[in-house]
């Protein structure tokens, strides 16, 4: 039985882009949502290189200041769950618009505040705020463009998003440097503000099926939950971004025993960013024609494979540096090109539920970006670092065999 078939609202006959819209008037709209998508892990990490001054200046804590980074990625993840369903029962447009506008608010709350309490309100009205970008953004491709050109829109989409956490940092240390680290949230206000005029003046609403009265549907929820396919592609985002975040907090502890400077240490990250850029990047002109279940499939085990391959050079004292390099680039390339495959599926999947299904997706991800330092630390503490990656290569196998039946039948059922 096809999902959209349970769906509570009406399905559309076919699954096509809206009309009379022309590429021009497309190409602005995907800027417009991905500029909005890029500002949620921009703001992430663009105080990153302030966190000891923070925590001067409002007398915290280091755990404290930490708590600052991992109480936004909770509410974003939250966040992301309902204005997924509020998006297809009120519209794309207005939920765009009120959570910009909410971003904007919270990131002046975190430019003037002059108390720790007042900052972490302001990164949860933040967070709060800009999680509707990246669920709006894919929903909105998804309502414009014709299956055939979904795989290269999400891919710039993508491209443009994971820009967000490589300018972040430079450009809030930059700020900083010649400012005051606060003034890296009058950075966020100000880019907030563009975006939200600019997609006030773009963005059309793209919602014309009919819509239930009320805000939240559960018969929406139960839709997507029940779906195996659905189910086996947030089991992925949910590992993918557990793995890249262990990484993320790990990667140090790797390059240890290699004798490297703090800055050379730095230097460990440039494999991994460039290989999810590039892997968008050849997603988008490469692979753009190839289906969206393939090429999940294939970098789901290869993902796995590449984890498990580092684990074995580590317990066997064969790692070397250049190895684990590579590894690291192989991994964010897979990474790159599996996650704009993963929106167009869901968002081909759900027709009439398009910003339900990637508030999920997003709550899967972010609670897998949470989750992994987490559990990671608490692994790698108590049995060390191969175990930690034993453990990961694991979840990612079990990841890759349950998106292998449910995804190809999900594509049997869009052909159908």
């Amino acid at each position: 039985m096809n999902v959209t078939d349970r769906a509570p609202t009406a399905q559309p006959a076919r699954d096509e882009a809206q009309p009379l819209l022309g590429e021009r008037a497309r190409s602005r709209i995907l800027f417009g949502v991905s500029a909005a998508a890029f500002l949620g892990p921009f703001t992430q990490t663009v105080y990153a290189p302030s966190l000891v001054e923070l925590g001067v200046d409002l007398h915290a804590s280091t755990l404290m200041v930490n708590l600052t980074i991992s109480v936004y990625s909770i509410i974003f993840a939250v966040s992301s769950f309902v204005w997924g369903p509020l998006a297809d029962s009120r519209g794309r447009r207005a939920m765009l618009l009120s959570g910009l506008a909410l971003f904007v608010t919270g990131s002046l709350l975190c430019l003037f505040a002059s108390s720790y309490s007042l900052f972490l309100v302001g990164r949860i009205v933040q967070a709060c705020g800009i999680s509707t970008g990246s669920v709006v953004a894919a929903t909105v491709i998804g309502d414009v463009y014709a299956p055939s050109q979904r795989q290269h829109a999400m891919s710039t989409n993508q491209l443009v998003v994971f820009l967000g956490p490589v300018f972040g940092p430079v450009i809030g240390g930059f700020v900083a440097g010649y400012l005051h680290w606060q003034w890296a949230f009058g950075v966020l206000a100000f880019a907030g503000v563009v975006v939200l005029f600019y997609d006030r003046a773009v963005v059309p609403e793209t919602l014309h099926h009919a819509a239930p009265a009320g805000s939240i549907s559960f018969d929406r929820v139960r839709s997507v939950v029940r779906d195996p396919a659905a189910r086996a592609i947030l089991l992925l985002g949910f590992g993918q971004f557990y793995g890249y975040y262990v990484f993320l907090v790990f990667l140090p502890l790797l390059v240890e025993p290699f004798g490297l400077s703090t800055a050379q240490k730095g230097l460990a990250f440039v494999p991994l960013t460039a290989g999810i850029l590039g892997g968008i990047s050849h997603a988008k002109r490469r692979l753009a024609h190839w289906p969206s279940e393939g090429i999940i499939g294939i970098a789901s085990w290869a993902m796995a494979a590449t984890v498990l391959l580092l684990w074995l050079l580590l317990i066997t004292d064969t790692l070397a540096l250049w190895l684990l390099a590579a590894a690291m680039m192989l991994f964010g390339g897979l990474l790159g090109a599996s996650l704009p495959a993963q929106s167009t599926l869901l968002v081909s999947l759900f027709s009439a539920n398009r910003a339900t299904a990637m508030g999920i997706y997003n709550f899967t991800r972010f609670i897998g970006a949470a989750s992994g330092p987490l559990l990671g630390a608490v692994v790698a503490d108590a049995f060390g670092d191969a175990a930690m990656l034993a453990s990961l290569g694991a979840f990612l196998l079990i990841a890759a065999y349950a998106i292998r039946s449910s995804t190809a039948a999900a594509g049997h059922r869009r052909k159908a």
